[in-house]
């Protein structure tokens, strides 16, 4: 029996092109978002749920690190994206631009920090926004699969960007950079906003 059980994928696997191509959408979800899931059903003879198991994750070993991070943090990258639309500017809305504004002093500063700590991460994480308790924002990287509920369970992620290479490999090989400034067109501003307005 499967524990734990794959999101839908909110779109097709070419809605994101020419941003994220069909193939490395197609190979991101069924080989290494599936695999994940498939190796944490075979690890843990229980479910735990999957907010629980990573914020308590230092419990538990390094394979099912491994994997329920791969699982839970890509569930939610999954929905940090959507389709691209060549008639938007994909702008983010008053509240999360208020937000970055305050934080960050620009929706151009705030995307520079983003692609400063996707080039500062030496080999796979990921890049995340997160809200922080007092209420202030920053942007924090991780290694592998980790994910910020693990060190602090308080925290709300508003977004997270894999750069494991996987990710963008096939489209655009060692171009990192060219990556992380090409999501911008796919990002799903609605996910941050949502957060944000359940913690006003």
């Amino acid at each position: 029996m499967n524990i734990y059980l794959p999101i839908e994928l909110p779109y097709s696997y070419s809605a994101l092109e020419p941003y994220i191509d069909k193939k490395t959408m197609y190979v991101h979800f069924n080989e290494h978002y599936l695999g994940y899931i498939k190796k944490l059903n075979s690890l843990l003879p229980a479910r735990v749920p999957i907010q629980s198991l990573i914020k308590n994750i230092d419990k538990y070993s390094v394979d099912i690190r491994n994997n329920a991070g791969g699982y839970f943090n890509h569930s939610l990258f999954w929905q940090m994206l959507t389709p691209f639309n060549p008639f938007s500017s994909n702008e983010p809305p008053l509240l999360v631009k208020n937000i970055i504004i305050r934080d960050f002093g620009s929706v151009y500063n705030f995307k520079q920090q983003i692609l400063e700590k996707a080039k500062k991460r030496f080999g796979s994480g990921w890049v995340w926004w997160i809200l922080r308790p007092t209420g202030d924002t920053i942007i924090i990287e991780t290694p592998y699969q980790d994910n910020p509920l693990m060190k602090n369970p308080n925290i709300k992620i508003l977004l997270g960007i894999d750069v494991w290479e996987h990710a963008y490999y096939l489209q655009y090989q060692a171009k990192r950079e060219t990556y992380i400034n090409n999501i911008w067109n796919v990002i799903n501003w609605n996910y941050p906003n949502r957060v944000l307005l359940e913690n006003k």
